[in-house]
């Protein structure tokens, strides 16, 4: 009888953190997701501000990089060397008031008060990967 009642409570609460975790997951795909669309628009407006098309040779659109929640979110595009453009040092954010932070012999990366722009050497082409995030801890750990 005492086994009963043990495994009954143990299901009913396995029930409720089931159930709880299934309505705060949706809540937050309902909810939030208008907030994380609105950043990625930011952040594609500020990644092509930075980096416009008539100074640098752009491979594709801009594109989501795989981290996709609220709180760490980035975006990216491909840049082609060019005559210009031959050294990752001459890869640099045009507009806005960019400071290098931390620099590498394949990557270099440039902040000011909102973003982080990581400018890495591409692996697979002859171009480089530029990624802009948004300034916060959270992406110190992440990228």
């Amino acid at each position: 009888m005492k086994f009963k009642i043990i495994y009954s409570v143990a299901w009913y609460i396995f029930i409720g953190c089931f159930s709880l975790w299934l309505i705060c997951g949706l809540g937050y795909k309902f909810l939030f997701n208008d907030t994380v669309e609105q950043s990625r628009i930011e952040l594609t407006q500020a990644l092509n501000a930075a980096f416009p098309q008539d100074q640098y040779i752009i491979d594709g659109d801009v594109h989501d990089s795989n981290r996709r929640n609220l709180l760490s979110i980035a975006v990216s595009i491909n840049i082609k060397k060019d005559s210009l453009h031959r050294d990752i040092k001459l890869i640099k954010p045009l507009s806005g008031n960019w400071t290098l932070v931390d620099q590498t012999e394949s990557r270099y990366v440039y902040e000011n008060q909102s973003y982080r722009v990581y400018v890495t050497k591409g692996s697979e082409n002859d171009g480089y990967i530029v990624v802009l995030a948004r300034n916060n801890w959270l992406e110190i750990f992440h990228l």
